[in-house]
């Protein structure tokens, strides 16, 4: 059995399935959410809930964190009775989505703490944070990210670990990686629908757009479920909506017009506005279906 203890605040979908993961690879593991019903969840799997968000850090080698937005994540780390404090020494592992400039207020906040910061959020759905097989994107110092104990937690997780450079620089692939993946499956979208209404059945065009120079990650795992008119959450409109926002905001930071990022970003926030916010993000489809009055797979709703 591992030595290395490990804390996991935030113990939601992502959080609390990454949590039962190293459960199961037999580290032990602290965890803390505001959710008394995740909290629970974990317990009854073998994981020992703390009193507080700091106490999992007092507890532990390497600390996750796995929360919803920039906001949350600076106020568990920096508020009253945050994680960073003078007797807290612990590789805090930084995997929600975030704004890069909210990196920054990590890393200056933990600098001046025995703790080490690294940003390490990844891609991937809550079976791979199941099964360990995500994919981080790791910014921070080097000897930290090759240190023993962090080393462990991320190969637990993930099948793939990319160091992406210094600190910061996590987080900014991260937003990268889903502005181009989002991208793809808008474009995706849009393509099918017309296709479907030029007379191409719905099947024919997965089956060949799928093993096309057109196909896509983000079209390969979401084409299936659209065929099905199954839009029942994994990643949301709303999440995509954020994230392609948070990337815009990157670019507006560097007088960057990124004009196809801005497109994009302004297609999901008309897909949140139609009412698909809470849906899985191949719900886009929906509206192109709109425009041309058609509908790509499944029976009529």
């Amino acid at each position: 059995m591992s030595t290395t203890a490990v804390g996991v605040v935030g113990l939601g979908k992502m959080g609390g399935n990454m949590a039962k993961c190293l459960v199961d690879a037999g580290l032990d593991v602290y965890g803390h959410d505001v959710a008394p019903e995740a909290r629970e969840s974990f317990s009854d799997y073998g994981g020992t809930v703390t009193e507080s968000a700091r106490d999992v850090a007092r507890e532990s080698d390497v600390t996750i964190t796995s929360l919803p937005n920039s906001d949350i994540v600076e106020a568990v780390y920096t508020g009253a009775d945050g994680l960073v404090a003078e007797d807290v020494e612990t590789v805090f592992v930084e995997m929600s989505t975030i704004a890069p400039p909210t990196t920054e207020v990590l890393a200056d906040a933990v600098a001046e703490s025995p703790a080490d910061l690294l940003d390490a959020p990844i891609t991937g759905g809550p079976e791979n944070s199941r099964d360990g097989t995500l994919t981080g994107l790791v910014g921070g110092d080097r000897d930290v990210f090759d240190a023993d104990a962090p080393q462990e937690v991320l190969t637990t997780l993930c099948s793939e670990v990319h160091y992406a450079g210094s600190s910061g620089a996590g987080h900014a692939m991260k937003l990268l990686n889903n502005t181009m993946s989002m991208g793809n499956l808008l474009l995706a979208m849009e393509t099918v629908v017309l296709g479907s209404r030029y007379g191409i059945d719905s099947e024919r065009l997965w089956e060949i757009l799928g093993n096309a120079s057109a196909t896509s990650v983000a079209f390969e795992s979401r084409m299936p479920r659209v065929l099905e008119r199954d839009f029942e959450a994994g990643f949301t409109v709303d999440f995509a909506r954020k994230d392609i926002g948070l990337a815009v905001e990157m670019a507006d930071a560097e007088d960057y017009s990124m004009l196809l990022g801005n497109v994009v970003h302004r297609m999901y926030t008309q897909a949140s506005d139609e009412g698909f916010g809470q849906e899985d993000v191949g719900a886009v489809v929906k509206l192109f279906e709109q425009e041309l009055d058609d509908r790509v797979g499944g029976a009529e709703e």
